[in-house]
């Protein structure tokens, strides 16, 4: 029987594209033309993986479960080998033999958490149960959180302490397969009375290295780190301000561009990705779509110095439009305005939108986006 401890990484997630992307099309002003009639800019940006099958329901890992306890013993050494891991969170192969009919995969959580688990196999036998690690006594408890081969389980209530999520076989074995589990999200204990009343499973990464939780009180995590919320609350996520301010100067001649974005509504958030544009990069990045509410301001000038001296300035927006204004439903109806948050430096560094002048106008080219598997 393999005994195997998991123990933090800080290692990156791995680098591996979620296939599927979809392309929107952003008008902008003609560079070409004398009369300012509007083009199409072409960009793609990557599919949110919330497409992915979600759980039906939610199961528990306290109760009453059929099985025996079993003697365990601490393992010795732990695998620091596999970078694609967390204390919270498990991604590995193995395979199950007559040799050797049954895998334990240990991992603690020092805070009550939520769990998201899959076995996969072309062993339609294999199965995952959870067990509740006692070492003191040497002893695995079976709880009622398992699963079969390619079922997705995900659960609100696991309590902090020592856990194990042990395969094995209803028949044959000397298959290979793969176990994913995230146990990074803090956990809300449903409520009978309130069944809406709990953590809900947004999206998650194909092996489920990433997972994104709403909680009722709107809070948006991701891997356990608070985004934001979803909350129509004014103010409520003043830390995703984002603001750009361009100036140029020559001679006599001074231009400048700004924008700014305040008072964020959030309508989703992605998982985490490699996010590269001329303007701004980051390694470990999600996307904050923006909803209805969000306050925007988009403002120009030029002035030029001479006789006769000349100057304008405008707040109108790529659109045409007259800001400061808040996203409205023409703009839901558009391509998504995004914002990049960098979940290393804490903070927005930068706005994916065909509102975007930057963009819009071809000055810079979109960014290119990679999610991590």
């Amino acid at each position: 029987m393999k005994k195997v401890l998991l123990v933090v990484s800080k290692c990156l997630l791995g680098f591996t594209l979620i296939s599927g992307s979809w392309s929107g099309t952003a008008w902008a002003e003609s560079a070409e033309t004398n009369d300012g009639s509007p083009k199409p800019v072409q960009f793609e940006l990557p599919n949110n993986v919330s497409k992915l099958e979600l759980p039906e329901g939610s199961f528990s890992t306290k109760g009453f479960a059929r099985g025996k306890k079993i003697e365990v013993d601490r393992p010795e050494i732990s695998i620091l080998s596999n970078f694609n891991v967390t204390g919270d969170r498990i991604s590995f192969s193995d395979s199950l033999t007559a040799a050797d009919p049954a895998d334990f995969w240990f991992f603690s959580v020092p805070t009550d958490r939520t769990i998201l688990t899959q076995l996969r196999s072309a062993n339609a036998n294999y199965r995952v149960d959870l067990y509740s690690i006692d070492w003191n006594t040497g002893t695995a408890t079976p709880t009622p959180f398992w699963g079969k081969a390619g079922e997705i389980k995900f659960a609100t209530d696991l309590a902090a302490g020592d856990w194990g999520l042990r395969v094995t076989s209803t028949g044959s074995v000397g298959d290979s397969y793969s176990i994913h589990a995230n146990m990074a999200n803090p956990s809300v204990v449903p409520d009978p009375s309130n069944p809406a009343n709990t953590a809900k499973l947004i999206s998650y990464s194909e092996n489920l290295i990433s997972a994104v939780m709403e909680y009722p009180n709107g809070d948006i995590t991701v891997n356990g780190e608070k985004i934001g919320n979803t909350s129509a609350v004014s103010n409520i996520n003043a830390h995703l301000t984002w603001a750009r301010e361009y100036t140029f100067t020559s001679g006599g001649a001074h231009s400048s561009i700004n924008h700014d974005i305040d008072d964020v509504r959030i309508k989703s958030v992605t998982i985490p990705l490699k996010y590269t544009s001329q303007y701004a990069q980051s390694d470990n990045a999600v996307f904050i779509t923006l909803d209805k509410g969000t306050l925007f301001t988009s403002f120009r000038s030029n002035f030029v110095s001479g006789v006769p001296t000349s100057s304008w300035s405008t707040f109108e927006d790529v659109q045409g439009r007259t800001t400061p204004r808040r996203l409205d439903e023409i703009d839901m109806l558009g391509d998504p305005d995004l914002l990049v948050y960098d979940l290393d430096k804490k903070k927005v560094i930068d706005f994916a939108s065909s509102l975007n002048y930057w963009y819009a106008k071809g000055i810079e080219s979109f960014p290119s986006v990679v999610y991590y598997k």
